[in-house]
């Protein structure tokens, strides 16, 4: 008899798993692993869009001409971010989200103290590239972590407001940049590769409180640690939120155990996803880069000096911070593979418009308005990547298509900047880009499923 009571509480862990996940209301628990995640990516997102502010600061502390910097740092950090994100993806899949949470933070914050302390170039920049791994990582594993734990008629919302809270770093980093040049050049990069070092350990210990994710257990088999901790999480929020009962389960598709293998990417009813994932990835890591590479290159164009250029740049990319706090009020109610078209196409759009305006004030807003709709459709793929793979695999798919992205950030822009703008100027440029658009809306129309809303066990 009593063997019988644990088969059947076994079976009630197994089919309900994933619809008690999505039946509970917000609470602390949610937003406790919200900002936990969320501080790691914060201080990851400071070293990954203050790459041109790192080196310049260790050229003026290393002596460089001009104070130009070792611009092959930005190479190492990028191609570190690649590997770190296939292989530190692929193996949050086998062992577990929380586990490697643990290993990245550490293999991000622990490389940077080093470097800190040391004179030799060629060895912060290997330095450099440990740390892009974990750079690499942190996204991928935050988008899977945030979206197997979140309900789905919030979860986009959540992962929004995180990006929100992430893109801070970048005027903040800009800001610490400047007080520290100031008052100790030749140490600035020193003391701004600690904060961000210290800073990820103090989040990595924060991180022992954190849960594994229960549809990951499950797909593990796991199913008892799983209800153990749904058991422990659904009592809190009981008791937070006085009450004596939470809704009933819904019944629908569930979570389920099955072996993660890589190639399963590759699967029937998986690999149109892959592809689709795989083309969008590259071509909007383009789009998205090739258009900051742009900016301060038109505003150079225009005659204006130096100063004014640092100051009208800072404008147009208030856009992002902007962009994702309207994204957050709507990343739930649109479906996100047609949010993620509308927004690439108002990029094109409000982009061309930024190119060829004849007024200079003109140019800035529609600048803004482009910044603006590249952080929506940052939302929107960040939480499209991570939710329309199966669990079993989920980390391993964001991670390749991440890396992708990667790859394509260390070439794509670089190409557009230089020798398209070179040769044949703004227009030459946006002609490239619009090339990306029309590439970018073809493979969602045609390829990409729907979510929004929709529970990640059951989207096809």
């Amino acid at each position: 008899m009593g063997e019988d009571k644990v088969k059947l509480e076994e079976k009630n862990s197994k089919s309900s798993i994933a619809a008690r996940l999505e039946r509970l209301p917000m609470g602390s628990f949610h937003w406790n692993f919200l900002w936990m995640i969320t501080a790691g990516e914060w201080f990851d997102t400071l070293i990954l869009l203050g790459l041109g502010i790192l080196v310049a600061l260790i050229g003026i502390g290393f002596g460089y001409p001009s104070g130009k910097g070792p611009i092959i740092l930005i190479s190492y950090a990028f191609f570190g971010m690649l590997f770190g994100a296939i292989i530190l993806g692929r193996l949050a899949d086998i062992f577990g989200r929380r586990t490697m949470y643990f290993f990245n933070l550490l293999i991000f914050g622990i490389p940077l103290i080093v470097a800190a302390f040391l004179d030799d170039l060629n060895i912060i920049l290997i330095l450099i590239f440990i740390a892009g791994m974990g750079i690499g990582a942190e996204g991928v594993l935050m988008d899977t972590f945030i979206s197997e734990v979140m309900p789905r008629k919030t979860r986009g919302k959540r992962l929004a407001l995180a990006y929100t809270v992430v893109v801070t770093s970048a005027p903040i980093g800009a800001l610490l940049a400047t007080i520290l040049e100031k008052n100790m050049p030749h140490d600035a990069w020193r003391i701004f590769l600690l904060f961000a070092g210290i800073g990820a350990l103090v989040v990595w210990v924060t991180r022992f409180k954190m849960i594994e994710s229960p549809r990951w257990l499950v797909s593990k088999g796991k199913y008892k640690e799983a209800d153990e901790i749904l058991t422990k999480i659904e009592n809190n929020i009981m008791k937070e939120k006085n009450l004596n009962s939470l809704p009933e389960p819904e019944i629908r598709a569930e979570a389920k155990e099955e072996k993660s293998r890589y190639f399963d990417l590759f699967k029937p009813g998986i690999v149109e996803k892959t592809i689709m994932m795989f083309i969008f990835m590259f071509f909007q890591s383009a789009l998205f880069y090739g258009f900051a590479a742009l900016v301060p290159l038109f505003l150079g164009s225009r005659g204006i000096n130096l100063n004014q250029i640092f100051a009208f740049t800072f404008v147009v990319y208030s856009g992002f911070l902007i962009g994702s706090i309207f994204n957050v009020f709507i990343i739930d109610k649109v479906e996100r593979k047609y949010g993620l078209i509308i927004s690439i196409i108002a990029v094109g759009i409000f982009g061309v418009l930024f190119a060829f305006s004849g007024n200079i004030y003109l140019a800035l807003f529609m600048g803004f308005l482009t910044t603006f709709s590249l952080w929506n459709m940052s939302n929107f793929y960040h939480q499209y990547n991570a939710e329309i793979f199966p669990t079993q695999i989920r980390a391993s798919a964001t991670g390749t298509s991440y890396a992708l992205s990667r790859l394509s950030s260390a070439i794509l822009p670089t190409f557009i900047g230089t020798v398209i703008y070179k040769e044949y100027g703004i227009g030459g440029a946006f002609l490239v880009l619009w090339l990306f658009i029309i590439i970018l809306v073809l493979d969602l129309y045609f390829l990409g499923p729907k979510s929004t809303g929709r529970k990640l066990e059951e989207i096809k």
